[in-house]
């Protein structure tokens, strides 16, 4: 395996329906070869295409993971709130919460 991804459905916010990307990672060896590109399309294809009943997709990602934060927002995911002492054992511990919308407004 050099790539995983983890999701999950997040019913918190009253009447709202995410999905809470986990974790998605690859080896940095295999980085770069449109590996990470696919398992987002893959999430990106269940949300469009089997199970349409989500609002949005969001995530975590550490404020200083400029790579990822670009990553992300090639999807359409967009920085929409900041949390300060998100991590317990990284350094910085402040993340960034991205989001996208999936409904038609």
């Amino acid at each position: 395996m050099v790539g995983a991804v983890c999701c999950r459905v997040d019913t918190s916010e009253p009447n709202t329906r995410r999905l809470y990307i986990m974790t998605l990672g690859c080896l940095a060896s295999y980085r770069r070869l449109g590996i990470g590109t696919k398992m987002v399309e893959h999430i990106l294809d269940y949300v469009t295409n089997k199970d349409s009943n989500f609002d949005s997709i969001f995530l975590h990602v550490q404020i200083n993971n400029e790579d990822a934060i670009e990553f992300y927002k090639k999807f359409g995911f967009e920085i929409i709130e900041t949390r300060k002492n998100y991590y317990k054992r990284i350094e910085p511990p402040d993340a960034h919460v991205l989001s996208k919308n999936l409904k038609k407004n």
